[in-house]
């Protein structure tokens, strides 16, 4: 079960960092109420922290999530 488990870790940690590193947008736009726009950006070690806290909070929960499916099928045999 320890080998699931840690094979379970490192796979979604890469997983889910490359999949947040494509889809969370660095930079972007706001509009207020008066229809004025603007501009922000988030720095690159900002955003690679961030992604990093993602990843780590997805990982933790995979591992979880795998470990209580794995004892509840040994205590149904």
């Amino acid at each position: 079960m320890e080998r699931t488990l840690i094979k379970t870790a490192i796979y979604s940690f890469i997983i889910s960092f490359s999949a947040l590193l494509v889809l969370v947008n660095r930079a972007g736009t706001s509009e207020d109420f008066n229809g004025m726009r603007s501009s922000w950006e988030i720095p690159y070690p900002d955003f690679f922290f961030m992604i990093l806290e993602y990843s780590i909070m997805i990982t933790f929960i995979m591992v979880i999530i795998v470990f209580l499916i794995k004892r509840f099928k040994k205590r149904k045999r």
